[in-house]
Order: structure tokens, then C-alpha cells, then sequence
């Protein structure tokens, strides 16, 4: 089995958690009727799982430069 690596397993996670969140979120926003927050948050959230992605994955092939193994 296949080890998965950290910068892409750390933002699947945080991505997974703010669709969880959103979910567990609508009721009360289709309620309050204030969308702009309820996206907002969400894009916000997903938006810092993908900078999370492409500032662990370029940690990941500087630390492979400098062990020499690329």
C-alpha cells in the first residue's frame, strides 16, 4: 500500500472539513438567509487547503534537493 504524503493528505483533510462543516452549516444559513457569509467561509477554507498543498509540496522538493535524492 501506498504511503500518501503529507502535502497531499494535510489539505484532502482540511478540504474534507470545511465540506463536512458546510453541510452540517446549511440549515442555519438557509435560515439566516446570509449567503455571502456561508461562501465566504467556505472558499476561504478551501482556498488555504490548496495554498496548503503548494507550499508542502514545494517544502517536499527542496528537502529532496538537499537530501540529494532528485
Amino acid at each position: 500500500m501506498r504511503k500518501l504524503e503529507r502535502h497531499i493528505l494535510l489539505p484532502l483533510v482540511l478540504a474534507a472539513y470545511a465540506l463536512i462543516m458546510g453541510v452540517i452549516a446549511y440549515p442555519r444559513y438557509r435560515n439566516s438567509g446570509n449567503w455571502g457569509e456561508y461562501f465566504t467561509i467556505i472558499g476561504i477554507t478551501l482556498l488555504l487547503a490548496l495554498i496548503l498543498h503548494f507550499l508542502l509540496k514545494r517544502r517536499h522538493q527542496v528537502r529532496k534537493r538537499f537530501k540529494g535524492e532528485e
